[in-house]
């Protein structure tokens, strides 16, 4: 995945994750959040609960190192079933991750099986 966002300071496109600093004027892009939020559905491809913790884990790392803003994990809600076999989990993993991270956790507003962590940088 190559994805470019410019330089915050002097707008030249830059590989995402790629650099500390910018080759052109030399400022810090390391953290700088530099795309928006990474969404991953763990629930609807009929994982269990180990690949779709595995699958958090990743999108988390990736959100980090490509400076996302933050991840959008949909984990379901049982709407077929009844019940949600990984979003009780998930949830609480995802709190966990937010907290070792030094993010927010927080429900979709939009979507009643998914939930949020923004990175605050």
């Amino acid at each position: 995945m190559n994805s470019t966002a410019p330089c915050p300071t002097c707008g030249i496109p830059l590989e995402a994750g790629r650099h500390e600093f910018c080759p052109k004027c030399d400022s810090p892009i390391r953290g700088q959040v530099l795309l928006g939020l990474l969404e991953v559905d763990v629930a609807h491809s009929g994982e269990d609960w180990e690949t779709a913790r595995h699958k958090i884990e990743q999108a988390v790392d990736q959100a980090l190192q490509l400076g996302n803003s933050g991840v959008k994990i949909i984990h379901g809600y049982g709407s077929s079933t009844g019940r949600s076999s990984i979003a009780s989990r998930a949830i609480t993993f995802m709190r966990g991750l937010a907290e070792r991270t030094g993010g927010t956790f927080t429900m979709d507003r939009n979507n009643r099986g998914a939930h949020l962590i923004w990175f605050n940088r």
